[in-house]
């Protein structure tokens, strides 16, 4: 994942936010990523949460089919309430997927 794909903050803006997005793993990025769809949920940011959904679309490995594949269609499921304006049940599955990620990957 890139950079420019994550939207980092315009340089001096908030170094600190920067170097965390630029030394996490990439565990802790995914989480960055539900984090920032979350909050552009509860602001109603549909923009910023449609651009995150793209992103975790984007991070999918589909040289692991099975896994990547239900993923897909979750998030794809998650893209089309978002662009209906229904961010709340974006909120809700992005929250359980950040739960689930959280608790197996060990990360916050």
């Amino acid at each position: 994942m890139s950079s420019a794909e994550l939207r980092l903050p315009e340089r001096g803006k908030d170094p600190y936010l920067t170097q965390r997005i630029m030394s996490a793993g990439p565990e802790q990025l995914i989480s960055y990523i539900y984090d920032a769809i979350l909050t552009a949920c509860r602001t109603g940011d549909r923009e910023r949460a449609l651009r995150g959904l793209m992103a975790l679309v984007g991070a999918l490995n589909f040289d692991y089919l099975e896994q990547a594949l239900p993923m897909h269609k979750l998030y794809q499921y998650c893209l089309d309430r978002a662009r209906e304006g229904n961010l709340d049940e974006v909120k809700y599955i992005i929250g359980e997927f950040k739960e689930a990620w959280s608790e197996a990957h060990k990360v916050s």
